[in-house]
């Protein structure tokens, strides 16, 4: 079991990535590569949503992913894997079985610090 914010459920697989980000400078007639830190982390997964437990979980998330909105990640064992904000949604509906299938692409968020 997953959590996202208020969203749970069963991931039945899970891709997750970071990228190096790399700036290509030429120097002498040869293009060299520089480190310029690590990109954004990024979460695939499918995953399911039995409507017995939250009915208008997927609908509801749809709607986050409309407004933008981030929520904490939290795994089964109650660790906390950050604040993420859903990038891409996708449904699936096979043998139109009651439970709800779906893709989700999370890229992590950074929360500005305030600073008194």
């Amino acid at each position: 079991m997953l959590s996202l914010g208020p969203y749970k459920f069963s991931p039945t697989s899970l891709r997750c990535y970071k990228e190096q980000r790399w700036h290509a400078v030429e120097c002498i007639g040869q293009i060299l590569l520089q480190n310029i830190g690590s990109g954004v982390e990024h979460i695939d997964l499918e995953g399911v949503i039995y409507p017995q437990l939250h009915f208008n979980d997927l609908i509801n998330m749809r709607e986050s992913w409309v407004n933008q909105t981030h929520h904490i990640l939290i795994d089964t064992l109650g660790i906390i894997l950050g604040h993420f904000v859903i990038t891409h949604i996708e449904e699936k509906q096979r043998f139109f079985l009651v439970c709800q299938e779906f893709n989700l692409s999370l890229k992590r968020y950074i929360l500005k610090r305030m600073r008194f």
